[in-house]
């Protein structure tokens, strides 16, 4: 359940986490739980993000902007299940955000040539569909529903926009549902990681902190680094951190709240 008391409202800590020097001794050792309720409420911020931005994308397909892109679109004769028009054609289209399209129809269409992580690849026999190192293959005639078409540029045009029009509320409900979950799954991992990390920075400590102190200590020295890479990153589309940057500032973060830890206990 999320709390909103000051000391542990999440919408608090993913600020306060920046700056707050009490974190160590009002959340890590007098907090409640293990940090978890912080790292949903920042995946569901991103899934939301995310979903937004799948919208605006969708929106952008407009007939105008398809009919630039496919210019040189030939016109595709499919009999039988198999291009037969135009014959050894090799051309890739360009779609944005890094998603092409290939219509190869030479004697070697079998081997993908040079395939974009999130490629669409037209053979005569087939189509393959290539997400990152992963080829999926389905017939032509089974894609299509049918084993004879032509297929003309504003087929293809229509097609996209239809597809575009059908999906721009569905895709993004879909994309801000699935995503809570992974980026949950993630930062869920990357905290319980650093918490058992933490054993190893204490181990000659006389420190003494169990497992839920951890948990939200490992949670509080993560988050900065966190929401850096979901504001600029995520929201503004500029840069992350990367790894080690943001390893180094995390392992900086939690080193001086054990020392604040350390002190603390010290001092009693």
């Amino acid at each position: 359940m999320l709390s909103c008391r000051l000391k542990t409202c999440p919408m608090s800590l993913l600020f306060r986490s920046f700056y707050d020097k009490l974190l160590a001794e009002n959340y890590v050792s007098n907090g409640h739980g293990i940090g978890f309720s912080v790292l949903f409420l920042l995946a569901v911020l991103s899934a939301l993000v995310h979903g937004v931005y799948t919208m605006f994308f969708l929106g952008t397909f407009s007939p105008e902007l398809i009919t630039e892109k496919i210019t040189d679109f030939p016109t595709i004769e499919i009999r039988d299940g198999k291009i037969i028009q135009p014959e050894n054609f090799f051309q890739r289209f360009s779609l944005g955000n890094g998603v092409h399209v290939t219509l190869d129809t030479t004697d070697n269409s079998e081997i993908i040539k040079d395939p974009s992580p999130n490629e669409i690849y037209i053979s005569k026999n087939g189509v393959q569909f290539v997400k990152g190192q992963k080829l999926e293959l389905m017939p032509i005639s089974k894609l299509l529903g049918t084993d004879n078409v032509t297929i003309t540029a504003q087929n293809v045009t229509d097609f996209v926009q239809k597809t575009a029009d059908d999906m721009i509320f569905i895709l993004p409900i879909f994309v801000f549902l699935i995503a809570i979950p992974i980026l949950f799954f993630k930062y869920a991992i990357l905290i319980y990681v650093l918490a058992l990390f933490s054993y190893l920075a204490t181990l000659f400590s006389p420190l003494s902190l169990h497992f839920e102190s951890r948990m939200r200590l490992a949670t509080v020295s993560a988050i900065p680094v966190l929401v850096f890479n979901f504001l600029f990153a995520t929201v503004f589309g500029l840069f992350d951190l990367g790894i080690i940057a943001g390893v180094l500032i995390t392992l900086v973060y939690l080193y001086f709240h054990l020392s604040r830890l350390t002190a603390a206990q010290s001092g009693k």
